[in-house]
């Protein structure tokens, strides 16, 4: 699927075949499809539907323009498709149902067909889900390979390198005019990013207008070089010349599109999910960090006005257009399965809804509205976020699962999840977990350590928009296969850890005490020190020496402690000098481990 630097395929032989059904045992367009089919066969408010699948990576011009090759070598036309439909027609006219991209390919096509005389063959166009001025996951995607996932988590390298010279990426790339309806920064910088580089002395504190994001999208004015292919942590620099062409489109076409005279105009947008709103860059944290680019700390900042794909003012930009409001969240709170931006089709209401549309009325299905829902202090839910090297995962009382899960295909490289918890989901962007779940239904954070090293997990409770209260587990020490849960109906506040997994509580955190981090983690600095390679005679010097730093905490004497884990530290530099006598010399990955988690412990000692 890779793409030239021009935006043209790389492989001239791939084409299009048909629209998703499914996909991942996920419904994205089947029961939308199986909907129309009745509407045209058996309910006979249609007399016909045509499903146009399509190249979505190539420019939507050429799409129209050049058609569209499918399998056969056909090419289905675009403008003789509508002329056909409406020919068949009952009332020689044809309503447009676009999602997502498609209703900003349907602004393509309608333009062309106004372009040839053609464009009073369309009575209705409807959105739903459109990105109309783009939305802030694009930059996330383009500039970090993240974001792009579904049931599965596409490598950063392999998303980055697809969508770095996709015409349709850039397409959704927020347009000059996503910033007259969109308060919320794309991008924003913490003080400390001064310290790798001068971000905050070009832009200020934060991006918000489409000259500074267009800059910093194509490298500071040249500034900034393009990262390597591995160095995903590093922002990308994009190309100048497929920025210029979405701007261009967005300028010409989308952005100022005008539906033609008695062509109704009917934007539907999805609402009450968490959605990608912007980035925020800080400076790396983690202790010996270098002050470098591909070290930049970055952190998703989200808002529950979206679908969790495209923010709800992209949605519906047209003041001459009807707008309406889907409610995913309430109707995920149904026994139904969860549905977000691919497969809001799917909702049963809203296919009632488009069936009412086009038999010219307005009678609207629960969970569909003309004002947009508010969102009050009474809605609760939390946001999580785990700095790794954990594996998060989050169950409820039915013990529905939201997290990892294993690959089928063993030969695969592509990480699968699941989001079985109602209005739940998981996402990752660089070494950030980020998930998202109510705050009802008894809900239960396991976590499972993936390699030695420390964590820091994160749990904001909502009430709103607004974050109520934060817990942080900071500076943990994990090893690999260690286990820990919180039982958020319980006390949030309390991580019980079982550090060798034999299923038994071997030590608890509590946020709410003094030195409850410390304590335990050196504890388990102890369990990642018996486990290690070293010598056994060293091994047994270093744990003593944890053991009087043990004891130093529970004192409170921490300064004594730190300095116990100092003289610890040289010690282990030391023996890990390839100069040292071969048996009891440390192995340098192993030095390096330990001595950033001792120095990360040492640290929270004494501040």
């Amino acid at each position: 699927l890779y793409l030239n630097s021009d935006g043209t395929s790389v492989d001239k032989n791939i084409y299009t075949k048909d629209i998703i059904d499914e996909a991942y045992e996920h419904n994205i367009y089947k029961g939308f499809m199986s909907y129309m089919d009745n509407l045209a066969n058996n309910d006979k408010t249609i007399k016909e539907w045509k499903a146009i699948p399509y190249d979505w990576r190539l420019p939507l011009q050429s799409t129209v323009d050049d058609g569209i090759r499918l399998e056969d070598g056909k090419i289905i036309d675009l403008l003789e498709e509508v002329q056909r439909l409406s020919e068949n027609s009952n009332t020689g006219k044809v309503t447009i149902i676009g999602h997502s991209n498609g209703g900003l390919l349907g602004k393509v096509l309608i333009d062309r067909l106004k372009n040839i005389g053609k464009d009073n063959l369309v009575d209705k166009f409807i959105m739903v889900a459109t990105p109309q001025v783009g939305t802030p996951k694009a930059v996330a995607g383009l500039l970090h390979g993240s974001g792009l996932s579904f049931s599965f988590l596409l490598n950063e390298k392999t998303g980055r390198g697809l969508a770095e010279n996709m015409s349709s990426a850039y397409n959704l790339l927020p347009s000059e005019k996503y910033f007259d309806y969109v308060q919320t920064p794309i991008v924003e910088f913490e003080d400390d990013v001064k310290d790798i580089y001068d971000f905050k002395e070009i832009y200020g504190s934060k991006i918000d207008s489409k000259d500074e994001l267009d800059e910093f999208l194509t490298g500071d004015e040249g500034k900034r070089s393009d990262p390597g292919f591995d160095d995903t942590d590093s922002p990308n620099v994009l190309s100048s010349s497929l920025l210029g062409k979405a701007n261009d489109i967005h300028n010409t076409i989308l952005d100022n599109w005008q539906a033609p005279e008695n062509t109704e105009v009917i934007q539907i947008a999805g609402w009450g999910l968490d959605t990608i709103a912007g980035i925020k860059y800080d400076d790396c944290d983690i202790v010996f960090c270098p002050d470098k680019l591909s070290n930049l700390d970055r952190k998703l900042v989200f808002k529950k006005d979206g679908d969790k794909t495209v923010v709800v003012p992209s949605a519906i930009i047209m003041n001459d257009g009807e707008i309406y409001y889907v409610n995913i969240e309430k109707y995920n709170d149904g026994p139904t399965r969860d549905r977000d931006h691919a497969s809001i089709l799917e909702i049963p209401n809203l296919q009632e809804f488009i069936k009412n549309i086009l038999n010219n009325k307005r009678d609207i299905p629960n969970y569909i509205t003309k004002e947009k829902p508010a969102v009050t202090s009474e809605d609760e839910s939390l946001r999580y976020r785990m700095h790794s090297p954990v594996a998060v995962h989050l169950r409820d009382e039915n013990n529905n699962h939201t997290g990892l899960i294993e690959n089928p295909n063993l030969d695969s490289d592509l990480v699968y999840y699941e989001e079985n918890i109602s209005n739940s989901y998981y996402m990752e962007f660089g070494e950030t977990k980020y998930l998202g779940s109510p705050k009802d239904g008894n809900i239960k954070v396991e976590l499972v350590g993936e390699d030695a090293g420390t964590f820091t997990f994160e749990i904001d409770e909502l009430k709103g928009e607004e974050v109520d209260k934060n817990t942080t587990f900071k500076d943990v020490p994990v090893i690999k296969d260690m286990r820990a849960s919180i039982d958020i109906s319980e006390n949030i506040g309390i991580m019980e850890i079982d550090w060798n997994n034999d299923k038994k509580i071997d030590a608890k955190i509590d946020v709410e005490k003094s030195n409850s981090t410390e304590t335990v983690s050196v504890q388990l600095l102890k369990e990642i020190i018996k486990s290690s390679s070293i010598n056994p005679i060293l091994k047994n010097h270093f744990l003593n020496e944890l053991k009087v730093a043990e004891k130093q905490i529970k004192k409170g004497k921490n300064k004594n402690a730190a300095k116990i884990l100092e003289i610890l530290e040289k010690q282990i530099e030391i023996f890990s000098d390839k100069k040292m006598f071969k048996k009891l010399r440390i192995n340098k990955d192993e030095a390096e481990s330990l001595i950033k988690i001792i120095e990360t412990i040492r640290l929270n000692l004494i501040k």
